[in-house]
């Protein structure tokens, strides 16, 4: 299944790029609201993916997990997504240090819509969209050759896909957290909820700042205009507050765990390391192109442009 689904991803690089740029050319530089580019995005990313599934004749019901999740189990998850927002804006504030922040472009663009508008487009699509390509069919399809190596390169497929360096850092990140969260439950629902908390995060604190941050550029300058000593201590207070809520993150991830007596499987399959164990190697050649290529538009996109 690795092959297959490597061979997926350069189809769905070429889609979501391709189609973005035809996009741009159809319409002739007309202004469209940015929900329809939202919504635009997310439909180039699962379209591929759908037709790959047909294709494939994958049952989606069968082979990734959708089973409902006990109330307190909800309630964890979203918890868990909350604690790991200070890791995220640490690792959003470093990268910030060398790129511009895009998820600030688009959430700006977005708050002349009413709360719940932002939030629908914001956290609720991209939880459903992004959670069933990438924790579904791209993790669950290395998922076979062990969980950790699978959980690393489906997280790092899900930081390409962002195509900037800013989302990357930490969207890498978060992808291998979200893959093993799914595991702590054997539901997908857990990294949706997850995902939903983090996005609300990029919503609720731009209801927060004051109107001079709202802009990236504004908020770019500041951090690159900073003293070294003040960009040191800034890193290092960041760290530690994001530290003490990744305790709390573990702790509440063994506890989701242990309630669905997956604690000791988890554990017993990470300690197998990143080697893969069913004779299949992850990454193939059109995978590996495909993830250089990608790099390069990023450095491109970001540093000659």
């Amino acid at each position: 299944m690795c092959k297959k689904v490597n061979r997926l991803f350069p189809i769905l690089m070429l889609f979501y790029i391709g189609g973005s740029y035809l996009i741009s050319y159809l319409l002739h530089g007309r202004s469209m609201p940015i929900w329809f580019s939202l919504i635009e995005s997310q439909l180039l990313i699962l379209v591929p993916v759908i037709l790959f599934v047909l294709y494939e004749k994958i049952n989606v019901a069968k082979c990734l997990p959708y089973k409902l999740l006990k109330p307190l189990d909800a309630l964890l998850a979203l918890l868990f997504g909350y604690s790991l927002i200070p890791m995220m804006i640490l690792l959003n504030y470093v990268s910030m240090l060398f790129s511009t922040n895009k998820i600030q472009e688009a959430t700006g663009a977005l708050m002349e819509y009413p709360f719940l508008v932002q939030i629908f487009f914001l956290a609720v699509i991209p939880a459903f969209v992004e959670e069933f390509v990438f924790r579904g069919i791209f993790y669950h399809s290395y998922r076979k050759n062990g969980i950790l190596g699978a959980a690393l390169l489906s997280g790092f497929i899900f930081g390409i896909m962002h195509l900037n360096i800013n989302q990357f850092v930490y969207a890498f990140v978060l992808g291998v957290i979200f893959a093993l969260l799914v595991e702590a439950t054997g539901s997908m629902l857990t990294s949706m909820i997850a995902h939903f908390a983090i996005n609300t995060y990029s919503i609720i604190i731009m209801q927060l700042v004051p109107d001079s941050m709202k802009n990236s550029e504004n908020a770019n300058s500041i951090i690159q205009s900073m003293t070294l000593q003040t960009t040191i201590m800034t890193i290092c207070v960041l760290a530690v507050v994001a530290s003490a809520f990744g305790i709390i993150s573990f702790v509440i991830y063994k506890n989701l765990a242990k309630r669905n007596n997956r604690w000791n499987y988890i554990t017993g399959e990470i300690r197998k390391g990143i080697k893969p164990q069913n004779d299949e190697k992850f990454a193939t050649i059109p995978l590996i192109v495909t993830l250089l290529l990608c790099v390069g538009f990023m450095i491109y996109t970001e540093y000659f442009i």
